[in-house]
């Protein structure tokens, strides 16, 4: 088997302010860089923070210029890069994460399962890519999604490697959270990365402690609490995982 080095960074979003969040995830990247990783996911609506008032008018393209950063930063440091906004999609908006990959590919996931008032704002997404990278296949889903069986069955079955996922979690779903993702790991073979807010946003108090379970259902690290980054190495079929904070810590 192959190395690969894969993380979480459970990041924190000033609400609604674009140009400081990009920046922000920047400075996340470049850590990562720095250790090496090659695949980075961000949490739910990380570009935006979960201000659901808001990102309908704060919805991106695909191609929009202030997402190219994230294109260049992908290539420098041949790092497969997911973060998580609101797409525009003809007249619709979707609860997206976009993953820049080294070659210039960009890859939109949209939440399927949508919850709450997010179903009033957003279209539910249709499609599940699954991508190659670094010999390894990558499925992803966006908060609500990881309760739905059937989605992390499909996964499986079309050969995913790594069940990537972003999140808003607090501490009163936390447990229920990752016994479902302990549970696809366990059943269906895959590794499974959680990424989650590390400050409040939208009116919910993030639990942090994103975490990693290994394909047997194990889990690998999980994260504490604040900024950091969460990281599984694989080498053969052993992993092992490291939590770092930030170097210079962030507020609010």
């Amino acid at each position: 088997m192959s190395q690969w080095t894969i993380a979480a960074a459970q990041s924190g979003s000033r609400p609604g302010d674009l140009s400081w969040n990009i920046q922000h995830h920047l400075d996340f990247v470049e850590q990562a860089a720095t250790q090496g990783v090659d695949l980075l996911m961000f949490p739910e609506l990380s570009l935006t923070g979960y201000e659901l008032p808001l990102v309908a008018d704060l919805a991106l393209s695909v191609d929009d210029a202030l997402l190219h950063p994230f294109a260049v930063a992908a290539q420098e440091h041949q790092m497969g890069i997911s973060i998580g906004l609101p797409l525009k999609a003809d007249d619709n908006v979707r609860l997206s994460a976009l993953t820049f990959l080294p070659d210039g590919t960009r890859i939109a996931y949209s939440k399927r399962n949508l919850f709450g008032p997010e179903k009033e704002i957003f279209t539910p997404g249709n499609t599940v890519p699954i991508f190659g990278y670094q010999h390894h296949q990558v499925a992803m889903a966006i908060c609500a999604d990881i309760s739905v069986e059937e989605f992390a069955r499909d996964a499986s079955v079309r050969g995913a490697d790594l069940y990537a996922t972003s999140v808003l979690v607090s501490e009163k779903g936390y447990d229920t959270d990752c016994g479902h993702l302990a549970r696809w790991s366990r059943e269906y073979k895959m590794a499974v990365l959680m990424a989650n807010h590390a400050w409040p946003t939208g009116g919910y108090q993030c639990a942090g402690k994103s975490a990693f379970w290994d394909a047997q259902g194990h889990q690998v690290i999980r994260g504490g609490e604040g900024e950091q980054l969460i990281i599984a190495r694989r080498d053969g079929n052993h992993w092992q995982g490291e939590a770092h904070s930030l170097p210079c810590p962030s507020v609010l």
